[in-house]
Protein backbone atom coordinates (compact mmCIF):
# COMPACT_ATOMS: atom_id res chain seq x y z
CA UNK A 1 0.00 0.00 0.00
CA UNK A 2 3.10 2.29 0.41
CA UNK A 3 4.12 1.95 -2.48
CA UNK A 4 0.44 2.90 -4.29
CA UNK A 5 1.27 6.22 -2.06
CA UNK A 6 4.30 7.29 -2.73
CA UNK A 7 3.68 6.68 -6.73
CA UNK A 8 0.34 8.93 -6.25
CA UNK A 9 2.04 11.82 -4.96
CA UNK A 10 4.71 11.75 -7.40
CA UNK A 11 2.26 11.11 -10.63
CA UNK A 12 0.26 13.98 -9.37
CA UNK A 13 2.82 16.11 -8.40
CA UNK A 14 1.27 16.71 -4.58
CA UNK A 15 3.57 16.85 -1.41
CA UNK A 16 2.50 15.27 1.51
CA UNK A 17 1.21 18.28 3.01
CA UNK A 18 -1.30 18.36 0.41
CA UNK A 19 -2.24 14.56 0.12
CA UNK A 20 -2.59 13.97 3.87
CA UNK A 21 -4.27 15.92 6.96
CA UNK A 22 -1.69 18.60 7.58
CA UNK A 23 -2.38 18.87 11.24
CA UNK A 24 -3.68 16.68 13.96
CA UNK A 25 -6.94 16.66 15.21
CA UNK A 26 -8.14 16.76 18.21
CA UNK A 27 -9.52 13.21 19.64
CA UNK A 28 -13.07 12.79 18.56
CA UNK A 29 -14.71 9.49 19.66
CA UNK A 30 -17.93 10.43 18.09
CA UNK A 31 -20.07 6.93 17.64
CA UNK A 32 -22.08 9.20 14.35
CA UNK A 33 -21.54 8.08 10.88
CA UNK A 34 -23.36 9.46 8.05
CA UNK A 35 -23.85 7.16 4.30
CA UNK A 36 -24.78 9.56 1.67
CA UNK A 37 -26.11 7.63 -1.21
CA UNK A 38 -24.41 8.65 -4.72
CA UNK A 39 -26.47 8.49 -7.98
CA UNK A 40 -24.53 6.05 -10.18
CA UNK A 41 -25.85 4.66 -13.28
CA UNK A 42 -26.40 0.96 -13.71
CA UNK A 43 -23.25 -1.10 -13.94
CA UNK A 44 -21.76 -4.67 -14.63
CA UNK A 45 -18.28 -6.07 -13.89
CA UNK A 46 -17.00 -7.78 -17.27
CA UNK A 47 -19.59 -9.87 -19.18
CA UNK A 48 -21.68 -12.53 -16.39
CA UNK A 49 -20.25 -10.63 -13.21
CA UNK A 50 -21.83 -8.73 -10.09
CA UNK A 51 -24.00 -5.77 -11.43
CA UNK A 52 -23.92 -2.70 -9.26
CA UNK A 53 -27.02 -1.51 -6.85
CA UNK A 54 -25.39 0.61 -4.72
CA UNK A 55 -23.05 3.23 -3.94
CA UNK A 56 -22.79 4.86 -0.48
CA UNK A 57 -20.04 7.53 0.69
CA UNK A 58 -19.17 7.01 4.36
CA UNK A 59 -18.29 9.72 6.71
CA UNK A 60 -17.57 10.30 10.40
CA UNK A 61 -16.70 12.87 13.10
CA UNK A 62 -14.30 10.50 14.56
CA UNK A 63 -10.76 11.10 14.46
CA UNK A 64 -10.07 7.36 13.96
CA UNK A 65 -12.38 6.72 11.16
CA UNK A 66 -11.57 5.83 8.05
CA UNK A 67 -8.45 4.07 5.89
CA UNK A 68 -10.52 0.83 6.07
CA UNK A 69 -8.39 -2.44 4.36
CA UNK A 70 -10.96 -5.30 5.37
CA UNK A 71 -14.44 -5.89 5.61
CA UNK A 72 -16.71 -8.96 6.98
CA UNK A 73 -20.33 -9.38 7.46
CA UNK A 74 -21.22 -10.51 11.28
CA UNK A 75 -24.81 -11.73 10.98
CA UNK A 76 -28.12 -9.63 11.78
CA UNK A 77 -27.50 -7.24 8.72
CA UNK A 78 -24.02 -6.07 10.26
CA UNK A 79 -20.62 -5.00 8.38
CA UNK A 80 -17.55 -4.54 10.74
CA UNK A 81 -14.84 -3.03 8.66
CA UNK A 82 -11.04 -2.80 10.24
CA UNK A 83 -8.62 -0.43 9.40
CA UNK A 84 -5.07 -0.07 8.95
CA UNK A 85 -4.46 1.78 11.66
CA UNK A 86 -6.69 -0.74 14.36
CA UNK A 87 -9.75 1.35 14.11
CA UNK A 88 -13.16 -1.06 13.97
CA UNK A 89 -15.90 0.58 12.19
CA UNK A 90 -19.45 -1.69 12.94
CA UNK A 91 -22.63 -0.36 11.07
CA UNK A 92 -25.89 -1.81 9.34
CA UNK A 93 -26.04 -2.37 5.57
CA UNK A 94 -27.47 0.30 4.06
CA UNK A 95 -31.72 -0.34 3.07
CA UNK A 96 -31.57 -2.81 6.17
CA UNK A 97 -33.83 -2.13 9.44
CA UNK A 98 -32.01 -1.05 13.13
CA UNK A 99 -28.87 -2.00 13.59
CA UNK A 100 -26.04 -0.03 15.28
CA UNK A 101 -23.18 2.04 14.67
CA UNK A 102 -20.02 1.76 16.79
CA UNK A 103 -16.04 2.81 16.38
CA UNK A 104 -13.26 2.74 18.16
CA UNK A 105 -9.55 0.69 18.63
CA UNK A 106 -9.20 -2.42 18.16
CA UNK A 107 -6.03 -2.90 20.08
CA UNK A 108 -6.27 -0.18 22.78
CA UNK A 109 -2.97 -0.49 24.07
CA UNK A 110 -1.23 -0.12 20.55
CA UNK A 111 -3.05 2.50 18.94
CA UNK A 112 0.03 4.70 19.10
CA UNK A 113 2.02 2.46 17.52
CA UNK A 114 1.27 1.74 13.73
CA UNK A 115 3.74 -1.06 12.87
CA UNK A 116 2.15 -3.15 15.57
CA UNK A 117 -1.92 -2.29 14.42
CA UNK A 118 -1.62 -2.56 10.47
CA UNK A 119 -4.88 -4.65 9.89
CA UNK A 120 -5.31 -5.72 6.49
CA UNK A 121 -7.45 -8.94 6.62
CA UNK A 122 -10.40 -10.24 8.18
CA UNK A 123 -12.36 -13.57 8.73
CA UNK A 124 -14.89 -14.75 10.48
CA UNK A 125 -16.29 -18.18 11.88
CA UNK A 126 -19.91 -17.85 11.72
CA UNK A 127 -20.57 -20.33 13.93
CA UNK A 128 -19.01 -18.72 17.03
CA UNK A 129 -18.47 -15.44 15.87
CA UNK A 130 -14.67 -15.26 16.34
CA UNK A 131 -12.92 -13.39 14.22
CA UNK A 132 -9.38 -13.46 12.63
CA UNK A 133 -7.04 -10.32 11.93
CA UNK A 134 -4.19 -10.26 9.60
CA UNK A 135 -1.34 -7.78 10.27
CA UNK A 136 1.53 -6.57 8.00
CA UNK A 137 4.99 -5.30 9.85
CA UNK A 138 4.30 -7.73 12.76
CA UNK A 139 3.72 -10.57 10.12
CA UNK A 140 0.96 -12.31 12.46
CA UNK A 141 -2.47 -13.59 13.08
CA UNK A 142 -4.67 -12.05 15.90
CA UNK A 143 -7.97 -14.31 16.67
CA UNK A 144 -10.58 -12.29 18.83
CA UNK A 145 -14.37 -13.13 20.60
CA UNK A 146 -17.45 -11.79 18.32
CA UNK A 147 -16.76 -8.50 19.94
CA UNK A 148 -13.46 -7.76 19.42
CA UNK A 149 -12.14 -9.05 22.66
CA UNK A 150 -9.90 -11.66 24.23
CA UNK A 151 -6.82 -11.51 21.39
CA UNK A 152 -4.70 -14.23 20.74
CA UNK A 153 -1.63 -13.76 18.47
CA UNK A 154 0.11 -16.12 16.65
CA UNK A 155 3.82 -15.43 14.33
CA UNK A 156 3.88 -18.28 11.51
CA UNK A 157 7.41 -19.08 11.19
CA UNK A 158 6.03 -19.00 6.87
CA UNK A 159 5.07 -15.40 7.16
CA UNK A 160 8.38 -14.04 8.26
CA UNK A 161 10.33 -13.57 4.96
CA UNK A 162 7.45 -11.74 3.92
CA UNK A 163 8.36 -7.70 3.40
CA UNK A 164 7.30 -5.54 5.67
CA UNK A 165 4.65 -3.81 3.89
CA UNK A 166 3.75 -6.83 1.84
CA UNK A 167 1.83 -9.08 4.64
CA UNK A 168 -1.15 -11.30 4.94
CA UNK A 169 -3.47 -8.94 2.70
CA UNK A 170 -6.11 -11.71 2.39
CA UNK A 171 -7.65 -14.06 4.61
CA UNK A 172 -10.36 -16.46 4.47
CA UNK A 173 -11.77 -19.13 6.99
CA UNK A 174 -12.96 -21.54 4.63
CA UNK A 175 -16.52 -23.63 5.18
CA UNK A 176 -14.49 -26.67 6.67
CA UNK A 177 -12.27 -24.72 9.05
CA UNK A 178 -9.07 -24.31 6.84
CA UNK A 179 -8.08 -20.90 6.57
CA UNK A 180 -6.56 -19.36 3.48
CA UNK A 181 -3.99 -16.74 3.30
CA UNK A 182 -2.27 -14.45 0.48
CA UNK A 183 0.69 -12.16 1.26
CA UNK A 184 0.05 -8.80 -0.88
CA UNK A 185 3.58 -9.21 -2.69
CA UNK A 186 6.51 -11.67 -3.53
CA UNK A 187 7.81 -12.37 -0.26
CA UNK A 188 11.81 -11.96 -0.02
CA UNK A 189 13.80 -14.59 -1.77
CA UNK A 190 10.65 -15.83 -3.23
CA UNK A 191 9.90 -15.71 -7.32
CA UNK A 192 6.27 -16.17 -6.71
CA UNK A 193 3.59 -14.33 -4.43
CA UNK A 194 3.34 -16.40 -1.45
CA UNK A 195 -0.40 -17.95 -0.20
CA UNK A 196 -0.84 -20.50 2.93
CA UNK A 197 -3.00 -23.05 3.72
CA UNK A 198 -3.68 -23.99 7.78
CA UNK A 199 -5.18 -27.11 8.35
CA UNK A 200 -7.81 -25.07 11.07
CA UNK A 201 -7.16 -22.36 13.40
CA UNK A 202 -3.75 -20.57 12.57
CA UNK A 203 -3.58 -20.01 16.43
CA UNK A 204 -3.17 -23.61 16.98
CA UNK A 205 -2.43 -25.43 14.02
CA UNK A 206 0.58 -25.01 13.19
CA UNK A 207 2.51 -24.52 10.22
CA UNK A 208 0.68 -24.20 7.38
CA UNK A 209 1.48 -25.56 3.71
CA UNK A 210 2.95 -23.15 1.04
CA UNK A 211 1.60 -22.63 -2.36
CA UNK A 212 1.88 -19.74 -5.05
CA UNK A 213 -0.71 -17.18 -6.15
CA UNK A 214 -0.18 -15.37 -9.64
CA UNK A 215 -2.50 -12.24 -10.00
CA UNK A 216 -3.16 -10.80 -13.56
CA UNK A 217 -0.40 -8.07 -14.47
CA UNK A 218 -0.26 -5.10 -12.55
CA UNK A 219 -2.76 -6.40 -9.52
CA UNK A 220 -2.03 -7.41 -6.14
CA UNK A 221 -4.78 -9.26 -3.72
CA UNK A 222 -6.13 -7.22 -1.45
CA UNK A 223 -9.54 -9.28 0.42
CA UNK A 224 -11.10 -12.44 -0.20
CA UNK A 225 -14.42 -13.86 0.56
CA UNK A 226 -15.68 -17.78 0.50
CA UNK A 227 -18.96 -18.18 -1.56
CA UNK A 228 -21.64 -20.71 -0.35
CA UNK A 229 -20.72 -22.96 -3.21
CA UNK A 230 -16.94 -23.23 -1.43
CA UNK A 231 -15.05 -21.02 -4.51
CA UNK A 232 -13.41 -18.16 -3.25
CA UNK A 233 -13.71 -14.47 -4.95
CA UNK A 234 -10.27 -12.62 -4.56
CA UNK A 235 -10.65 -8.51 -4.83
CA UNK A 236 -7.42 -7.55 -6.42
CA UNK A 237 -5.97 -4.06 -6.67
CA UNK A 238 -3.65 -2.12 -9.15
CA UNK A 239 -2.36 1.19 -10.13
CA UNK A 240 -2.82 3.30 -13.16
CA UNK A 241 0.31 5.29 -14.16
CA UNK A 242 -2.25 7.11 -16.99
CA UNK A 243 -4.12 8.69 -16.12
CA UNK A 244 -3.13 7.87 -12.39
CA UNK A 245 -5.73 6.21 -10.63
CA UNK A 246 -6.98 2.01 -9.36
CA UNK A 247 -7.54 -0.67 -11.39
CA UNK A 248 -9.82 -2.71 -9.61
CA UNK A 249 -10.63 -6.39 -10.38
CA UNK A 250 -12.33 -9.46 -9.45
CA UNK A 251 -11.48 -13.53 -9.80
CA UNK A 252 -12.92 -16.47 -8.42
CA UNK A 253 -10.42 -19.46 -7.53
CA UNK A 254 -11.46 -23.08 -5.91
CA UNK A 255 -9.85 -24.13 -2.49
CA UNK A 256 -10.32 -28.00 -4.15
CA UNK A 257 -7.57 -26.66 -6.84
CA UNK A 258 -5.08 -25.87 -3.62
CA UNK A 259 -2.01 -28.08 -4.00
CA UNK A 260 1.09 -27.67 -1.70
CA UNK A 261 4.11 -26.01 -3.81
CA UNK A 262 1.45 -25.39 -6.40
CA UNK A 263 0.08 -22.32 -8.18
CA UNK A 264 -3.38 -21.84 -7.11
CA UNK A 265 -5.63 -21.12 -10.79
CA UNK A 266 -7.97 -18.43 -10.97
CA UNK A 267 -10.77 -17.51 -13.01
CA UNK A 268 -11.01 -14.04 -14.17
CA UNK A 269 -14.67 -12.55 -13.20
CA UNK A 270 -13.90 -8.74 -14.66
CA UNK A 271 -12.56 -5.59 -13.83
CA UNK A 272 -14.64 -2.86 -11.55
CA UNK A 273 -14.56 0.54 -13.47
CA UNK A 274 -16.07 3.55 -14.65
CA UNK A 275 -19.20 4.19 -14.62
CA UNK A 276 -18.54 2.70 -11.28
CA UNK A 277 -16.75 5.13 -8.75
CA UNK A 278 -13.02 4.00 -8.47
CA UNK A 279 -10.83 4.30 -5.42
CA UNK A 280 -8.37 2.18 -3.19
CA UNK A 281 -10.85 -0.99 -2.43
CA UNK A 282 -9.39 -3.33 0.33
CA UNK A 283 -12.75 -5.04 1.76
CA UNK A 284 -14.59 -7.23 0.35
CA UNK A 285 -17.72 -9.14 2.29
CA UNK A 286 -19.97 -11.28 0.75
CA UNK A 287 -23.71 -11.98 1.87
CA UNK A 288 -26.82 -14.12 0.74
CA UNK A 289 -26.57 -17.10 -1.61
CA UNK A 290 -28.97 -18.98 -0.15
CA UNK A 291 -31.26 -21.67 -1.85
CA UNK A 292 -29.93 -20.39 -4.95
CA UNK A 293 -30.43 -16.46 -4.68
CA UNK A 294 -28.03 -13.98 -5.73
CA UNK A 295 -25.41 -12.74 -3.42
CA UNK A 296 -24.76 -9.77 -1.90
CA UNK A 297 -21.34 -8.56 -2.41
CA UNK A 298 -20.20 -5.20 -0.20
CA UNK A 299 -16.80 -3.80 -1.25
CA UNK A 300 -15.38 -0.66 0.67
CA UNK A 301 -12.23 1.73 0.04
CA UNK A 302 -9.63 2.57 2.28
CA UNK A 303 -9.25 6.29 2.00
CA UNK A 304 -5.51 6.40 2.87
CA UNK A 305 -6.12 9.31 5.33
CA UNK A 306 -6.50 11.24 1.95
CA UNK A 307 -8.89 14.15 1.80
CA UNK A 308 -8.18 15.43 -1.41
CA UNK A 309 -8.19 12.53 -3.34
CA UNK A 310 -9.73 9.36 -1.75
CA UNK A 311 -12.76 8.60 -0.24
CA UNK A 312 -14.59 5.71 2.38
CA UNK A 313 -17.07 4.62 -0.21
CA UNK A 314 -19.24 1.67 0.01
CA UNK A 315 -20.52 -0.43 -2.91
CA UNK A 316 -23.44 -2.80 -3.43
CA UNK A 317 -23.49 -5.07 -6.09
CA UNK A 318 -26.09 -8.55 -6.91
CA UNK A 319 -24.37 -11.59 -8.55
CA UNK A 320 -25.37 -14.72 -9.48
CA UNK A 321 -22.12 -16.62 -10.47
CA UNK A 322 -21.72 -19.06 -13.16
CA UNK A 323 -21.53 -22.68 -12.46
CA UNK A 324 -17.95 -23.87 -12.67
CA UNK A 325 -18.23 -25.24 -16.11
CA UNK A 326 -18.90 -21.92 -17.48
CA UNK A 327 -16.17 -20.25 -15.99
CA UNK A 328 -12.79 -20.66 -17.59
CA UNK A 329 -9.69 -21.61 -15.94
CA UNK A 330 -7.04 -19.19 -15.85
Amino acid sequence: MRRLILALIVIAGLSPGLLWRNEPRRPDHSQRLVLTPLAVPRAQVGKDGPVLTGVWQLRSPNTGFGSYSALIATGGNQLLAISDHGQFLRFPMPGTPGGTVALGPVLPGRDQYKPLQDMESATRDPATGAIWLGLEFSQSILRFDKDLAGPREVRPKAMQNWRSNGGAEAMARLADGRFVVLSENVPRGAKLRAGLLFAGDPIVSGEPQEFSFVPPGGYDPSDMAQLPDGRVLILLRGLKLFPPGFAIRLVLADPADLLPGREWKWRDVGAIESPIPIDNYEGLAVTGGQKGSPLTLWVISDDNGALLLQRSLLLRFEWSPPARAQVAQR
